[in-house]
């Protein structure tokens, strides 16, 4: 028969996560409490609290939208002037040195360029990426 520490500590009865203040230390939570968390986002402080963070995600999506359409132009531009092919771009946000972007940078360079390689054939001479 188990002891009490290890049915305690069996995953199917305890799930530890990580206490945030402090990186050392870990909290015992079900895995149906830690699903709740996830699940469920809070409450926001007040209505007024609501209404301020729409209106600033509104702007946050201006200012990512401006962004985006700078780097697909970057894009085009070195593929206009031959300074590289459309390919070159893809291996390039894929491989390479890591210091040279922030994390997050990376995936929001690869989706953009998902959506935009298709209008980069009409710059290749036979229609093709390379």
């Amino acid at each position: 028969m188990k002891s009490n520490y290890k049915k305690l500590m069996s995953e199917n009865m305890v799930s530890t996560g990580r206490v945030y203040s402090n990186p050392f230390a870990t909290s015992f939570k079900s895995s149906q409490q830690i699903e709740e968390d996830m699940a469920t986002p809070p409450k926001y402080s007040d209505s007024e609290a609501k209404l301020h963070i729409d209106a600033d995600i509104k702007k946050m999506s201006k200012v990512l939208g401006k962004a985006s359409q700078q780097v697909i132009k970057i894009m085009m531009d070195g593929v206009k002037s031959g300074r590289y092919d459309a390919l070159d771009i893809q291996r390039g946000i894929k491989v390479g040195p890591f210091n040279r972007t922030h994390e997050g940078e990376r995936p929001f360079m690869r989706m953009l360029w998902r959506k935009v390689r298709d209008g980069f054939r009409r710059y290749s001479p036979k229609g093709k990426l390379r």
